[in-house]
């Protein structure tokens, strides 16, 4: 069985989203919850995301400053 824990929003933010996002059918959400989980796990999602590029942006640098002390290595021994 999944359990839950509670968020605090303010009221603007929840009165707002119950108006925009639960009072019209058109939009499919039938509680400010479902539309808060469904929210949060995308902004999650994107999260992942980005910090995996991050990673992979720091991986290519350190291969490429690899390359490079190994060009200046043999450059050095050439001379």
């Amino acid at each position: 069985m999944v359990k839950y824990s509670t968020i605090s929003v303010p009221k603007t933010l929840h009165k707002e989203i119950r108006r925009t996002v639960v009072e019209d059918p058109r939009v499919g959400y039938s509680s400010v919850a479902e539309f808060s989980k469904e929210a949060i796990k995308l902004r999650m999602d994107e999260l992942r995301m980005e910090l995996r590029e991050q990673q992979a942006n720091r991986d290519d640098i350190r291969q490429l400053v690899g390359k490079i002390k190994g060009i200046i290595e043999t450059r050095r021994g050439a001379d």
